[in-house]
């Protein structure tokens, strides 16, 4: 990544998070006028304002690229890319998608059907796909069948698995839930 796209993340985590203003303004001055290649990195990695010097420069390097690969910056990067792509002419594919899929998925409707997919949104859309699962289950109970009620057991623990999860993930970057 360039240092821009990399402070522009930064700046994207710091603007969502739960800081205060002037905290906000304080993180987004050291971002734009102090932090190297490397301390922003390290800021995205692990959310703390660090000066980075000799060998560890070359962890920071290694750890940013394993997780650049499928960890926490390809998930910041995907909605950054989201909000960007959302934000720059509003595509009329992405608005013809939501569109449709806000018909057939109560859950796109409700959680906001042409809103960037910002960590409000997410956790919206897993909360309403959470409940949707503990509605289906209780469904299944009633009809009795116990195929259904297995199946719809593994469903609602994948859902809570999944709460869980991006619960953990945004409270590590502090967004709102």
């Amino acid at each position: 990544m360039k240092t821009v796209e990399l402070k522009l993340l930064a700046g994207a985590i710091v603007v969502e998070s739960k800081l205060d203003k002037k905290s906000k303004g304080q993180l987004l001055e050291w971002i734009q006028n102090e932090a190297s290649k490397i301390d922003t990195m390290g800021f995205l990695l692990d959310g703390r304002v660090r000066h980075f010097k000799g060998d560890s420069e070359q962890i920071v390097i290694d750890r940013f690229e394993i997780s650049e690969a499928g960890g926490r910056i390809a998930k910041l990067r995907k909605s950054y890319s989201s909000q960007a792509g959302a934000g720059a002419g509003l595509n009329p594919v992405w608005l013809i998608y939501r569109k449709i899929r806000s018909v057939f998925d109560a859950c796109t409707k409700g959680c906001g059907k042409y809103e960037v997919n910002t960590s409000r949104r997410q956790h919206c859309m897993i909360k309403c796909k959470l409940a949707k699962a503990q509605k289906e289950l209780d469904a299944a109970h009633k009809s009795g069948d116990v195929k259904e009620v297995s199946k719809k057991t593994a469903a609602l623990n994948k859902a809570k698995a999944l709460a869980a999860k991006s619960s953990k993930s945004f409270s590590n970057r502090g967004a709102d839930e």
